[in-house]
Parts: C-alpha cells; structure tokens; sequence
C-alpha cells in the first residue's frame, strides 16, 4: 500500500502534463522536427520530455505531497 499512492500520483501527474509539455515544446521546436523527415529528433524529444516531466513529479510527491499525507496520519492517529 506505501508504494501504491506515489506510482498513482505519478502516473496521474504524467499523464495530465505531458501532452501539455509535448505540444508546447512540439510548437516551439518546430523547425527542428519539420526538417527531419524520420522523426527520430521527435521521438528522442518526446523521451526527454516525459522522463523529465517523470522526474519532477518524483520531486513533488517527495516534497510537498508525502508530508502532508504524513501529517494528516498523525492527525487521525493511524498506526
């Protein structure tokens, strides 16, 4: 159960921000992603963007979400 609400919060937060990421990013490097007819600078773009984006809601949970919910625990007086 300790690691279910993290992966949740993560996975909640990956899939709400990074469309919005792509799509910003996609506009502004659009000449860069027009030019190569592959679409390998796309993919490698796309990979950064959702591991970064991955990482920062690593970050937030850490800090801001886990000792909230730890100190609505105590609160409550659960074991």
């Amino acid at each position: 159960m300790k690691i279910l609400i993290p992966v949740l919060f993560v996975s909640a937060w990956i899939g709400i921000t990074v469309p919005v990421c792509l799509s910003i990013i996609f506009t502004v490097l659009k000449s860069i992603i027009t030019k190569d007819t592959t679409g390998i600078s796309m993919l490698i773009i796309a990979i950064i963007t959702a591991l970064l984006n991955g990482y920062i809601g690593i970050k937030i949970y850490e800090k801001k979400i886990d000792p909230w919910l730890e100190k609505k625990k105590k609160k409550r007086n659960f074991p």
